[in-house]
């Protein structure tokens, strides 16, 4: 794994971080300041600024080629020696002149170093004036003249001006450090701006990911980059955007996490870097890799919230070591990929659910079309009905069915489970029920048939409770047949009778067989047809509204007219439970027979 300590390799030159005129400003004002010479020359010892504060002495041996060539050299060699030894140097030149130089490091690599003095720690003999004077082909009076002003090293001069040249040199080096901070920060910045800006511009999902494969290996100046996206069901990677791959390396096979050393310490530890592909035991696809032409990798999570979603790569043409800048924009770009998946996947979400929404509000137009719109009016007879669906599809539903004969039928049924599928199941019962009731006369016929339908089109959870009784043309008899629903009571003489006669739900069993039964009817009579959802109300306590209860209120509204006891039966049911929400469909058939 690539260790994240390492430091970016500095810029090749000081000049690079501080403007010229601005080292030359310091250094003027410390020679100035010292009264000793001061230059600055970079690592490779090529001199970054001229020298500030030379004595007459240096001026005049620098006339000539041979002068400028060996003191050249002496500054050279002196800077050389305190940016290879990393710390303060003190060198004699070719003149007899004592030289200190300290190096200026930015992250522990030496940049430059900054050399002061050209003085002689004693004063320069004749013999020794001489020899320079030969030796540079130089005038010797007047280098003995301009010799005598020299000014000699005390040891306290020379510790000042040595403290004074360190405190320097690493002032410069935490200005240059900063400043390249500084420009560091402003990249990754305005690398972020333009991520950011295409990744916020692409609204398919597929078009954010070739954005960011494409930006990636610009950014990061690679030859390739790929991202796969974690299948959550198969552990697999699968390829979700490439940029400059061939399809002959996309086509290598599959890449499962288990089986990839590489991708699984991505995913564990967010970073991981291949220094060559072709050779490292880790690699899959080794012989891929190298006909592909990809050496070094650096492989990245995409994480989002402690999700892992896949991996980013980016590869090189060859052998290369990416710096932690380069590490710190690909985890950056990492982020906002992550981001940027999930917004667009929960954009896709919300785009398929709302079309979703719109066709349960069409099927629930539809379903709702199926539920009369109003109760018949018979003369003997007093109708009502209300139905109040839990989702916007609901199992519940009852039915009005006229015969040419006179006679009214009236079915309620509930569908086990909510929503479409209960919804489609209660539409198949509806029409199997409308079909086979006009065309048998008995009702335990009829059932049967109804449970042979829905046995053929349902699964074995998808039952379907139901209760069909037909009214005599003259509203005194019932002829009924329960299918396992809730029982229809009978309200006479402040008395309850529950309507029970039938056999087992529908659906379930295609060999069930059912009976019918018949009661006689009087004026003042009222009949309650209910679903479940009525007595199975809950409150905030968790308590059932209960067959009790509704007995009760039936016997206290039972001398209303029907419409005045089905909206007082729901109004009681709905004082129980209070603000609890609804959980299921709650649908209720009030017939009170007239004299």
């Amino acid at each position: 794994m690539l260790p994240m300590s390492e430091p970016e390799p500095p810029q090749s030159q000081l000049t690079d971080l501080i403007e010229p005129q601005t080292l030359h400003d310091i250094q003027r004002a410390f020679a100035e300041l010292t009264g000793v010479a001061t230059t600055m020359r970079d690592a490779s010892g090529a001199p970054l600024t001229a020298t500030a504060g030379e004595a007459e002495f240096c001026r005049i041996v620098q006339t000539t080629a041979p002068g400028r060539a060996a003191c050249d050299e002496c500054h050279a060699r002196t800077a050389t020696a305190a940016c290879n030894s990393g710390g303060p140097v003190r060198t004699e030149c070719h003149a007899g002149l004592t030289q200190y130089a300290a190096p200026i490091s930015i992250a522990g690599k030496p940049l430059a170093a900054i050399m002061v003095g050209d003085r002689p720690r004693t004063p320069l003999t004749d013999d020794q004036v001489r020899a320079v004077a030969r030796q540079q082909g130089l005038d010797y009076e007047h280098l003995r003249r301009a010799a005598w002003m020299l000014p000699n090293w005390s040891e306290r001069d020379m510790n000042t001006a040595i403290t004074f040249a360190q405190l320097l040199a690493n002032t410069l080096a935490r200005i240059g450090f900063q400043t390249r901070e500084i420009r560091q920060r402003v990249e990754e910045l305005s690398t972020m701006y333009r991520v950011s800006t295409l990744l916020a511009s692409a609204r398919q999902l597929d078009d954010v990911l070739s954005a960011a494969a494409r930006l990636t290996a610009e950014v990061l100046d690679a030859k390739a980059a790929g991202l796969r996206l974690l299948d959550e069901d198969t552990g697999e990677l699968r390829i979700a955007a490439v940029y400059n791959l061939s399809q002959a390396y996309l086509s290598k096979g599959p890449l499962l996490v288990r089986e990839s050393p590489i991708d699984e310490q991505a995913l564990r530890e967010q970073l991981v870097y291949v220094e060559d592909m072709p050779t490292d035991p880790r690699t899959v696809y080794p012989d891929d890799a190298r006909r592909e032409g990809i050496h070094s990798a650096l492989v990245c999570a995409l994480v989002h919230r402690g999700r892992s979603l896949g991996v980013m790569r980016v590869y090189a043409g060859a052998r290369r070591v990416f710096t932690p800048l380069e590490t710190s924009l690909l985890k950056a770009v990492a982020n906002q990929v992550a981001a940027a998946i999930v917004n667009a996947r929960m954009r896709r979400n919300a785009r398929e659910a709302e079309a979703l929404e719109r066709q349960v509000r069409l099927a629930g137009d539809v379903q709702r079309r199926m539920i009369p719109a109003e109760p018949p009016r018979r003369d003997r007879l007093d109708i009502a009905a209300i139905y109040q669906p839990s989702f916007e599809l609901g199992g519940d539903y009852y039915d009005f069915l006229e015969f040419p004969g006179g006679e009214l039928g009236i079915a309620i049924a509930d569908v086990a489970g909510k929503g479409v599928p209960a919804s489609l199941t209660m539409a198949s019962a509806r029409a199997a029920l409308r079909a086979h009731a006009r065309n048998i006369y008995h009702l335990r016929q009829i059932m049967v048939e109804v449970n042979r339908h829905l046995c053929r089109d349902t699964l074995i959870n998808e039952f379907v409770t139901a209760f069909y009784g037909v009214f005599s043309p003259d509203g005194r008899r019932l002829t009924y047949c329960n299918a396992g629903h809730e029982p229809v009571l009978l309200l006479r003489n402040g008395q309850i009778q529950s309507l029970e006669a039938g056999g087992m739900v529908l659906g379930i069993d295609p060999a069930a067989t059912y009976s019918h039964s018949v009661v006689d009817l009087r004026a003042g009579d009222v009949l309650a047809f209910l679903t479940d959802g009525v007595v199975e109300a809950m409150n905030y306590q968790g308590e059932a509204y209960g067959r009790e209860r509704f007995h009760e209120s039936l016997k206290r509204h039972g001398g209303l007219e029907a419409a005045q006891i089905a909206g007082q039966l729901i109004w009681d049911v709905r004082r129980f439970k209070g603000l609890a929400a609804q959980s299921d469909d709650l649908t209720l058939v009030v017939v009170r027979v007239k004299a």
